[in-house]
């Protein structure tokens, strides 16, 4: 039989590791495993180990405590605080460079919408130079985060809901100039409704799931769902991280105007 091991890609949040094991260990065996971890980084206080893939529409982990007592934390990144429930919302660090790209996009003045907004890693810092930011999340925990780091980054200008962003969507009459759809297992189903409310010269930044490099599926869905409202659809693609062997993050810039 094959001896377990720690799967050397593991994440930090704050003061959380969150870890995954190849194969099968004893809690006694993992416990030694993470010890190195400790060492190396003396600022973690509690390990968590991921047991099973993320999955529905309030994207909630699976894990399970190794050490530690608490699964709340505050993360830092991009220059923002953000209070982090790892057991409650999904959080990925590994995101921070994407995020940053699309924060240094927007200009000042925008109207922003941020459809699985989470805790606001999008939506926070993009507030700072827009003149408002709409965020939507199902997850009644990472709305609450939301409100919670919206006090802790003195923000005044971000108006959230939480319930299904599709009906949600529909209900809003204004126009934005920029749309975050950060829901990759299924953000092109969500599409359709986030173009009708797109201004003239409006973004789209749409995440999605990838295998093998093969764009040309999503591609379709984004024009199909585009074309009835806009002329000129233009779609880069930009890497934003592999999730597994032969599964990457890409997310579709795609531009709008008449």
């Amino acid at each position: 039989m094959e001896k377990g091991r720690l799967n050397r890609g593991f994440d930090i949040i704050g003061d959380i590791a969150i870890v995954k094991f190849d194969g099968k260990l004893s809690k006694k065996e993992k416990l030694n495993a993470v010890k190195e971890i400790l060492e190396r980084n003396k600022n973690i206080k509690n390990v968590f180990e991921k047991v099973g893939i993320t999955q529905g529409e309030e994207r909630i982990p699976k894990l399970r405590k190794l050490i530690g007592e608490t699964s709340l934390t505050i993360h830092k990144e991009n220059g923002f605080l953000f209070y982090v429930d790892v057991k409650k919302v999904y959080f990925s660090p590994r995101m921070g460079n994407e995020r940053l790209r699309i924060i240094k996009k927007v200009k000042e003045g925008e109207k922003v919408l941020d459809m699985f907004c989470g805790v606001g890693p999008f939506a926070i810092p993009i507030a700072k130079k827009a003149s408002k930011v709409t965020a939507i999340d199902i997850n009644k925990n990472a709305i609450k985060l939301l409100k919670d780091n919206i006090k802790l980054n003195k923000i005044s200008n971000i108006e959230y809901y939480c319930g299904d962003s599709s009906k949600i969507v529909k209900g809003l009459k204004e126009k934005f100039d920029r749309i975050i759809m950060n829901f990759p297992l299924y953000s092109y189903k969500f599409l359709k409704d986030a173009v009708k409310k797109c201004s003239d010269n409006s973004v789209i930044h749409l995440y999605s799931f990838i295998k093998n490099g093969d764009t040309d599926i999503i591609e379709d869905k984004i024009i199909k769902a585009c074309q009835k409202n806009f002329k000129k659809i233009k779609i880069e693609k930009h890497k934003a991280g592999e999730v597994a062997p032969f599964l990457e993050r890409i997310c579709f810039d795609i531009k709008l105007s008449q």
